[in-house]
């Protein structure tokens, strides 16, 4: 398994791209069933899915980086539920606020939040960290230097 500064790069990759689309799948079926979800636009907007996989692909990021996913406690997957939690906390939450605060028109136009809108941000984010933390294969302590 070939490693660049820590990474597996090939895992990282497939794992973000694939929870990038359980996490559309996730909004659309519970958007149709439960009431809560049905956020995004999906395939009736390409420019918006591949934006959100690139989005992806870069926010899984600082996950899969050494220094921070040992210091996740449990197995991947738990590692990855803890990460999606704490993504959402820090981005949409903190930083989202504080955007909207100062002027970012795309946390503005996210208006108000309700409970819904929270609840259903938060599980989609965990989603998206579950699957990215039960896919990413981080490598071996020999092959972490290279």
């Amino acid at each position: 398994m070939k490693t660049i500064k820590g990474i597996n790069f090939k895992s990282y990759i497939a794992a973000s791209l694939i929870a990038a689309y359980v996490m559309f799948q996730a909004d659309k079926f519970l958007g149709g069933t439960i009431g809560l979800f049905g956020f995004f636009p999906g395939t009736k907007d390409w420019g918006w899915m591949i934006t959100h996989h690139v989005d992806s692909i870069i926010f899984a990021l600082p996950f899969v980086w050494l220094p921070l996913y040992n210091k996740l406690p449990g197995s991947g997957w738990l590692k990855g539920i803890i990460y999606g939690f704490l993504f959402w906390l820090i981005m949409d939450l903190i930083i989202g606020s504080i955007a909207g605060g100062l002027g970012a028109s795309y946390f503005q136009n996210m208006g108000t939040p309700t409970f819904g809108v929270i609840i259903s941000f938060i599980l989609l984010h965990i989603i998206w960290g579950f699957v990215l933390g039960a896919l990413y294969n981080p490598p071996e302590s020999s092959e972490a230097a290279v």
